[in-house]
């Protein structure tokens, strides 16, 4: 019960300074509005959004580990924070009489934003976050919509592969496992043993559970056989 109340209690204060946010951006005051999410960054987390943005997405996750567990819905919640964030940068881009260069630069602030937000997103949901505090699954599915076209960071890419599979959708998470063998040759992570372990997972299911995932037995034992060659 009382992390119940801890939780409804942030998730308030966090919807109050985000409905500031969104004041601040109709009135074009950027620089406030990031200030006012840092600030509740700090409040909550005691963290700021230039330590979320600068250390590696593996590092910040370890900063929510409390007794030997990830505060995953703490986590979700601090993603939310560094979505908002992006959002900032994107209104800033469109700000009219702004220089090219500046532009560029608000709209990569705002493109990296959303990659590492969605990192946060898919890690927590993956590992037992509610999906009904931040309905965090429709705002990955909506910042993956934004990026379409852009290439994930290698390990958010297998944050997206066991996220799709958990969801039992086994075709797309081998889209996602199979884009990461195509970087195993130039990347320092290899991913060969995760794909055969996916392969080898989907195995034991029943064929209406793989067809229902849009991937046939048969494809599963040419990809677990391609493996293998």
């Amino acid at each position: 019960m009382f992390r119940k109340d801890y939780l409804l209690r942030m998730m308030e204060e966090m919807t109050e300074a985000i409905g500031k946010v969104f004041t601040l951006k109709q009135q074009r005051k950027h620089t406030e509005a990031l200030s006012e999410l840092d600030e509740l960054l700090r409040r909550q987390f005691g963290l700021n959004l230039s330590l979320l943005n600068s250390l590696p997405a593996e590092d910040v996750i370890e900063m929510f580990r409390f007794r030997g567990v990830i505060e995953v819905d703490n986590l979700q919640q601090a993603a939310r924070l560094i979505e908002e964030e992006a959002y900032i940068y994107h209104e800033k881009a469109k700000v009219e009489g702004i220089d090219d260069q500046e532009k560029l630069e608000s709209e990569d602030e705002a493109l990296i934003r959303l990659m590492r937000a969605l990192h946060f997103y898919l890690y927590a949901l993956h590992n037992g976050a509610n999906p009904k505090l931040l309905d965090a699954p429709g705002r990955v599915e909506g910042i993956l919509a934004q990026i379409r076209g852009y290439e994930l960071p290698a390990r958010t890419e297998k944050q997206l592969a066991l996220y799709r599979e958990q969801q039992g959708r086994y075709d797309q998470a081998e889209n996602s496992w199979y884009r990461l063998l195509q970087v195993d040759d130039e990347h320092p992570v290899h991913y060969r043993d995760d794909v055969q372990a996916f392969y080898e997972r989907l195995i034991l299911l029943e064929d209406q559970q793989l067809q229902e995932g849009g991937l046939p037995r048969e494809e599963v034992e040419e990809g677990l056989a391609e493996l293998s060659r």
